[in-house]
């Protein structure tokens, strides 16, 4: 498995910001370790925060959350397409869209954890189980190339990401 952060050639420079926010190395247990810390921290608000929005027109600390999950499920397939050697490109996905048509607030954080747990681990079977080589192969997201190596980085670096704001926005 790979133990080399991504080069700044291997992402859009829009994403930096992302793959800036994770230190580790060893990505297989940074994905772990932060499973169990969103778990703990999303799982510990109380329910009346749930629905909470800091302004008008943006999502609920729930929506936060399977924003997250729907993203977790976009970087597994980005990484999976990229890691088999598919270099289709692979178009950008309006998460606004995906967001409202997911109605999250059909279900409870403590279900929307648990499949964020289950979409997570089977990501971090897919990093374990990557030939070397894969980690090197590179695929076309939204026109830019990026690395099977960053796709992981930015799966750690978008999620620290959404907790931070909702850390600093929301409660």
């Amino acid at each position: 498995m790979t133990q080399r952060r991504p080069e700044v050639t291997e992402y859009a420079a829009r994403l930096a910001r992302y793959v800036e926010m994770v230190p580790e190395t060893d990505i297989a247990a940074a994905l772990l370790e932060q499973l169990e810390a969103t778990r703990a921290f999303l799982g510990s608000l109380p329910e009346q925060v749930h629905d909470h929005r800091y302004a008008e027109g943006k999502w609920t600390i729930r929506e936060v959350l399977g924003h997250i999950l729907d993203t977790e499920r976009i970087f597994g397939f980005r990484l999976l397409r990229i890691a088999r050697g598919d270099a289709s490109a692979i178009t950008r996905t309006d998460e606004n869209l995906y967001v409202r048509n997911a109605q999250f607030g059909r279900f409870t954080m403590g279900e929307l954890l648990e499949e964020f747990a289950l979409v997570r681990r089977a990501n971090v079977m897919l990093v374990e189980r990557m030939p070397e080589e894969a980690w090197e192969r590179t695929g076309v997201v939204a026109d830019a190339p990026v690395s099977a190596r960053a796709v992981a980085y930015l799966m750690v670096g978008h999620e620290r990401h959404h907790l931070q704001v909702v850390r600093e926005r929301y409660l």
